[in-house]
């Protein structure tokens, strides 16, 4: 077979990047729905924020996006009081988790050149036990509490699957053909849900459960002991499990901040003439990509010409400004809210169980897009060696195209959902049966962020006086 000409090889030079980043539209994180949505969100704008999302949906959220875009909706409809629209929404997103889950891991895990962002989005585990309980407050809002609570439970049979779920699928690629190595899988340490537990005592109590409501506050009183690394705060004032007789009792849950969203990591290996160049770059919130960190190694009898890059997810916080928040009756302060979840660490926790999926499967792609590459570039070289000056840089161009046509394919999947909440405060008061006006202040130290009206609200004896509160800032 006669060798590529020079002329050849400068055309593929000309498409092969523009081929490959034509691909890379759908192997890139979309993210520009966040920019004006989230700002809206923090400002209490949720309808607003909600209607950017949908006015986004065809550009921003494709099919293999469809769990990303109704958790997106889900939440901020929760947020607007659209209770109904937001339980739909959840539902879509918990029905397509059920679906994709298994397929899209496996799928990723045999798959050697694909990258994740073309795969569906399956959620986060935080995500899929978190919609539970904002569908369990949907019901709650919308005096459902029978459905309320099979929502609850259905946290719990998540929980319990939460490990063996990576475990199962670890040990299946380990065991089959396709595997190019031996992944591993995290032991789970999130097995029991404050927030989830103490809905389920206030729906028990209020049914007159009261045994079901004791075991909901003990699980609760054993997070702290068994769960420290995720309850490393001071234990609040928890619930009672029974109504004083004569009084009502009100409890407040209020919402603050919003999640943590993922960010890339990048580390390029480049290498020289016994030299190798190690280049490591990250996101920040805006994602803009700065440069952290530049090294190199000397190796001898290292060939110049190999290039490697390899980039993972990172979860960064935003967490929340507010630091103090206390509910009012009547203008008259009743009572100071106390942390009772911290959403952020729960997060971090279920993401980093499945970090060594994420981490081992980015590998194995990477190093077969590069292996096939460098094969690619050798190949364009030995066709072209011998064609002169003109030849020696045409295998040079070709080289270079390469090289950034693959690196664009290499994206981490920074897909998570921006409008669950950061952290979670509560407190429970015993008042006398009645009607008050109820405020919810949030204070930034000694700075006023924002007063919540929440309106004339009637309590009464033995019921279920759930006030939800929220500023995501």
């Amino acid at each position: 077979m006669p060798a590529p000409s020079v002329h050849k090889i400068h055309l593929l030079f000309l498409l092969l990047p523009g081929l490959f980043l034509g691909s890379c539209a759908s192997t890139r994180t979309f993210q520009k729905q966040y920019v004006e949505s989230v700002p809206l969100a923090r400002e209490g704008a949720y309808e607003q924020a909600a209607t950017i999302i949908e006015g986004t949906k065809d550009e921003a959220y494709k099919e293999k996006d469809r769990v990303l875009f109704y958790l997106d909706v889900g939440m901020l409809y929760h947020w607007a009081g659209l209770y109904e629209q937001s339980n739909r929404a959840l539902d879509q997103a918990e029905i397509a988790i059920e679906e994709l889950f298994t397929k899209s891991i496996s799928k990723a895990l045999v798959s050697g050149v694909l990258n994740d962002n073309a795969l569906d989005y399956a959620g986060e585990d935080y995500e899929d036990i978190y919609l539970n309980v904002f569908k369990a407050l949907n019901y709650i809002a919308l005096d459902n509490e029978e459905a309320a609570l099979v929502e609850i439970r259905r946290v719990q049979i998540k929980l319990d699957l939460l490990e063996d779920k990576y475990r199962d699928l670890v040990e299946e690629y380990n065991n089959s053909q396709e595997a190019e190595g031996q992944l591993q899988y995290r032991e789970n340490r999130f097995h029991n849900d404050v927030l989830a537990r103490y809905l389920s005592l206030l729906l028990y109590r209020a049914e007159g459960a009261f045994d079901d409501a004791e075991i909901d506050l003990r699980a609760i009183e054993d997070a702290w002991v068994s769960q420290s690394h995720l309850y490393s705060f001071a234990r609040p004032d928890l619930p009672a499990t029974r109504t004083p007789d004569g009084l009502a009792l009100v409890n407040v849950l209020a919402f603050n901040g919003l999640g943590p969203i993922k960010l890339a990591d990048t580390l390029y290996l480049t290498s020289g003439p016994d030299i190798i160049f190690i280049t490591i770059t990250g996101q920040s919130e805006d994602y803009v990509t700065d440069l952290l960190g530049f090294n190199f190694l000397i190796i001898p009898g290292l060939e110049p010409g190999f290039h490697f890059k390899i980039q993972f997810p990172r979860l960064s916080p935003r967490g929340s400004d507010i630091d103090r928040v206390v509910v009012k009756f009547d203008g008259e302060e009743m009572a100071e809210l106390e942390l009772l979840e911290d959403v952020d660490s729960i997060a971090r926790e279920s993401f980093m169980l499945k970090q060594p999926l994420t981490v081992g499967k980015t590998i194995i792609r990477a190093v077969a897009k590069t292996i096939a590459k460098e094969a690619g570039k050798q190949a364009a070289y030995d066709s072209l060696a011998d064609q002169g000056t003109g030849g020696l840089i045409a295998a040079l161009l070709v080289g270079v195209a390469a090289d950034v046509a693959v690196d664009a394919t290499e994206n981490a999947d920074l897909r998570i959902s921006h409008f669950f909440p950061s952290d979670v405060r509560a407190a429970e008061l015993a008042v006398e049966p009645g009607t008050y006006q109820v405020t919810v202040e949030y204070r930034d130290g000694s700075r006023l962020v924002r007063v919540e009206d929440h309106g004339s609200r009637t309590f009464t004896a033995g019921g279920l006086n759930l006030i939800e509160s929220y500023v995501l800032q």
